[in-house]
């Protein structure tokens, strides 16, 4: 909260400074913000620069994770952008939406996947650990979403990084005979027999770190909604089901 409000006011006072600043001068292009912060920012590759609802503050993205500037390009805000009438967080619904286009080029076969026993478009993608609690609780009410016509994608995350026990705890699950049973068994506190494979591991960790994990599970919805934490099924379901897709 303290982060948060913290934000709240660097953004408050960049934005009061840059409108007084935009009536005098006028607001600059994209391209000249763009070039302008290149400059200040040597070698750092901008992936794109947009406009905000809020008058003077732009958008900023770099390595897949969102910032803002102000109109000169010479200040730089990490935080979150906050609309108070709605309380809706913009920057979150923004990088959902930024990193559910990336994840739905992902290649499936690269995926664990628990289907619905009827055929489903509607799914979410879940960063995943089997030691991690809230990934073991959502995992056991997996048949909540499943019932409910949600197809659950997995991409396997070891927090304690690649090469520990954890990394070889879901190799072991990925290679299995059974991949599903196996992480079902494993996030039920199971033993899965040791083994070795051909795994998408470290690209799902390279996927994380492009996204800006920072703990499981990191839930996407495929209506743009990302969900850093756990959500309680039936909920995760609702929140599904009652929105539209995001359009391909």
């Amino acid at each position: 909260m303290c982060r948060l409000l913290l934000a709240l006011c660097l953004s408050l006072s960049t934005v009061l400074f840059t409108h007084a600043q935009a009536q005098d001068d006028g607001l600059p292009s994209l391209d000249t913000l763009r070039a302008g912060i290149q400059e200040k920012l040597p070698g750092v590759q901008l992936q794109s620069v947009a406009e905000t609802p809020v008058d003077g503050l732009f958008e900023i993205i770099v390595d897949g994770g969102i910032y803002y500037v102000d109109a000169s390009g010479d200040y730089l805000i990490e935080g979150s952008l906050v609309e108070l009438s709605s309380r809706a967080n913009l920057t979150e619904a923004r990088l959902g939406s930024l990193h559910t286009d990336l994840l739905s080029d992902y290649d499936e076969r690269d995926m664990l996947i628990y289907e619905p026993d009827e055929p489903s478009e509607r799914s979410i993608t879940v960063f995943t650990d089997i030691s991690c609690g809230y990934c073991r609780r959502l995992h056991a009410d997996i048949d909540t979403l499943l019932d409910a016509g949600v197809r659950v994608r997995y991409l396997l995350f070891p927090r304690a990084g690649l090469d520990s026990q954890g990394h070889q705890a879901l190799e072991s699950v990925w290679c299995a005979e059974d991949p599903l049973e196996a992480m079902t068994v494993a996030k039920a506190g199971g033993q899965v027999p040791e083994a070795s494979c051909d795994n998408p591991i470290e690209q799902h960790v390279a996927l994380a770190q492009q996204v800006g994990l920072r703990g499981t599970p990191l839930i996407y919805t495929d209506t743009g909604e990302r969900i850093p934490g756990y959500r309680e099924p039936a909920e995760l379901a609702r929140s599904v089901l009652d929105s539209e897709p995001v359009a391909r």
